[in-house]
């Protein structure tokens, strides 16, 4: 795919890290990693992913901390939180987000919170590519899912 999704996952726990790279590589995203809140902030810094999934138990500051420094960056970035802390749920900064999903081991969900926000976030993408059929685990995935 030409115009793919460039998509950053920040989590503390490298097993997570890798598997979700598999995962969304697999459905043709291109995926980047960091570990902690500075690695995280500086690839930013570099090159703005088009969608950040963000596990709040991050390294150092944490991850509303992350939030609210995104709060303040040009272009916004969007993030889908991915984290075990249900608690925070509420938190006015993780609201602003649009997308919470707790951990679990499907991803199904995080997926279908993944492909959510793109739409959102840039339509003009599936305009110009011809439609959702082109987002990575998009049309294909729901037709198969019809068949079932």
């Amino acid at each position: 795919m030409a115009d793919t999704f460039n998509i950053l996952i920040a989590d503390r726990n490298r097993h997570v890290r890798e598997f979700l790279r598999r995962e969304l590589m697999a459905e043709g995203y291109r995926v980047q990693v960091a570990k902690d809140d500075k690695e995280l902030l500086s690839m930013i810094d570099m090159e703005a992913p088009d969608l950040l999934i963000l596990d709040l138990e991050i390294p150092y500051g944490g991850g509303l901390a992350v939030l609210e420094n995104l709060q303040h960056h040009v272009p916004p970035v969007p993030v889908v939180i991915h984290t075990f802390l249900t608690e925070y749920a509420n938190h006015p900064v993780v609201q602003e987000q649009g997308s919470f999903v707790e951990k679990m081991a499907n991803t199904d969900v995080l997926r279908a919170a993944i492909r959510e926000m793109l739409k959102k976030r840039y339509p003009h993408k599936f305009g110009i590519l011809g439609g959702p059929a082109h987002l990575p685990g998009g049309a294909e995935r729901q037709r198969e899912s019809d068949d079932e």
